[in-house]
């Protein structure tokens, strides 16, 4: 049995959807986000001013902090600087994921992948970014990514990738500096 109701018995609620509400609160993290960059940085447009930008350093913190966006709080922190001015920023991994295209995301897998279990390998980037920064030495750099995709190690290996895990891992998780 289909009911009619006449129009004015009943009336909709014109509120929008939490999505809605979602996707402008990203496009006002986007603007503002872009909008810092663009002023941080000696080009004028967006397109020109995120090819400026540099991601130099990536840790977790327990302290959350801001996003440049705005967006707070945030704990995995990358650090931006602009290669042609030399400005630093604080910008969160979504962020710098989502409309800068950097590989902090991937870092940011393989060290939750780690710090759940020590015996995990780390992935291409985030053995690049640990070498880059000195955290691991050049033969650490190697073992890390011959033994990447192997799953079955001796107990050697997996004691050396554990150790290798750990200086990762020491480096990355920071307390705020005070």
């Amino acid at each position: 049995m289909q009911h009619s109701f006449p129009e004015s018995s009943y009336s909709i609620r014109q509120e929008p959807f939490l999505p809605d509400r979602l996707l402008a609160m990203e496009k006002s993290n986007q603007y503002k986000l872009t909008q810092g960059i663009i002023e941080l940085s000696n080009a004028n447009t967006w397109d020109e001013a995120k090819l400026e930008w540099d991601l130099v350093e990536i840790y977790r913190q327990e302290e959350p902090d801001t996003c440049l966006c705005g967006h707070h709080p945030i704990i995995e922190i990358c650090i931006l600087k602009n290669r042609v001015n030399e400005t630093c920023t604080v910008v969160g991994n979504v962020c710098v994921k989502k409309f800068m295209g950097l590989p902090s995301d991937k870092i940011f897998q393989a060290v939750r992948r780690i710090g759940k279990d020590e015996t995990k390998a780390l992935n291409a980037e985030a053995i690049q970014h640990a070498h880059e920064r000195g955290w691991i030495n050049d033969w650490e750099r190697s073992f890390c990514f011959n033994t990447m995709r192997k799953r079955n190690l001796t107990p050697k290996q997996k004691s050396k990738r554990a150790e290798i895990n750990q200086l990762v891992l020491a480096n990355i998780n920071r307390n705020r500096e005070k």
